[in-house]
């Protein structure tokens, strides 16, 4: 029992491990999705981490670059930003942070929508959707070992997205943390499988379960 038990666990372990480093290493970068050749409805910008005084770190910052010069380039006429805030609420989020930088850039504001109130992918995906009615094709845009991740989540959310690029393949703040960020990831996969089944489940005899939570965003 221990044995196929530890078993289990390996395999899972590997699984999404190899998930985590497929994503960043086999989806495309944003600077190669080509205009002629890729368009789409809207493009969706994952918020990353904030840092320790409520401002944007340096992967959500090459996000929203690489989704300014998605938009920039004519790939799609719509740009989406999707994150919230830490659990204690105190700072500005993430989106909302996202949306100024690209206003900034000379977005239009009318191209930007913002959501702001998640904290976790499943989160990012199920509170976009609503949002998204209308806009069949979206291309993700976040870190390169998070977006298979995040394709499955919108899945699940019921929109499933045309394409995926990245703004980076890993974090761009160090070895040390992209390591900690791909192990982190592997273990997020399968606890987004359980609580995206949980969710459903309660979903489907009649309640309505709270979407939030940070642990493994």
């Amino acid at each position: 029992m221990f044995r196929r038990l530890l078993s289990l666990i390996t395999y899972c372990a590997l699984v999404g491990l190899f998930t985590a480093l497929g994503s960043a290493l086999l989806t495309r970068n944003c600077a190669d999705v080509m205009p002629s050749r890729s368009h789409y409805d809207t493009i969706v910008v994952l918020s990353g981490s904030l840092g320790s005084k409520g401002k944007i770190g340096p992967d959500t910052a090459l996000r929203t670059d690489a989704g300014i010069d998605l938009f920039e380039r004519g790939i799609a006429p719509n740009l989406h930003m999707t994150g919230g805030v830490s659990e204690n609420r105190v700072h500005v989020a993430a989106a909302i942070q996202m949306a100024e930088r690209t206003a900034e850039a000379g977005v239009p504001l009318a191209a930007i929508s913002v959501e702001d109130d998640s904290r976790s992918t499943l989160q990012n995906a199920r509170n976009s959707v609503s949002m998204l009615e209308g806009q069949e094709r979206i291309i993700l845009v976040s870190d390169g070992y998070h977006l298979w991740r995040a394709w499955l989540s919108f899945a699940w959310a019921g929109h499933p997205p045309a394409g995926l690029c990245k703004s980076t393949s890993f974090r761009p703040d160090g070895a040390e943390m992209s390591a900690r960020l791909v192990v982190r990831e592997a273990l997020a996969l399968w606890f987004n499988v359980g609580r995206a089944a949980v969710w459903s489940g309660a979903e489907l005899v009649g309640l309505t379960p709270q979407l939030g939570g940070s642990f493994l965003h």
